[in-house]
């Protein structure tokens, strides 16, 4: 069931509220990825480094997974 490894979080988007259901993994990675920014919370980091950029012909989740991702990547390449 999806509830088993999904959480689901709302934010408020210029149509209104919303939630976007992701794995813990990628949730745990966007607050990473913010409090290493320098962010206070995920949120902030979302709106001001992922939300802008979404196309429109996808959904927010999966453009929310693919950002996390090229995130992780690039701080993996500056590893190297």
């Amino acid at each position: 069931m999806l509830k088993d490894y999904l959480e689901q979080r709302h934010i408020t988007l210029a149509s209104g509220r919303s939630s976007i259901a992701l794995e813990r993994e990628y949730w745990k990675a966007l607050e990473t990825l913010a409090y290493e920014d320098g962010w206070h919370n995920w949120r902030d980091f979302f709106y001001r480094n992922i939300l802008p950029n979404k196309p429109d012909d996808i959904p927010l989740a999966s453009h929310v997974r693919k950002s996390v991702t090229a995130f992780l990547f690039s701080e993996y390449d500056k590893g190297r």
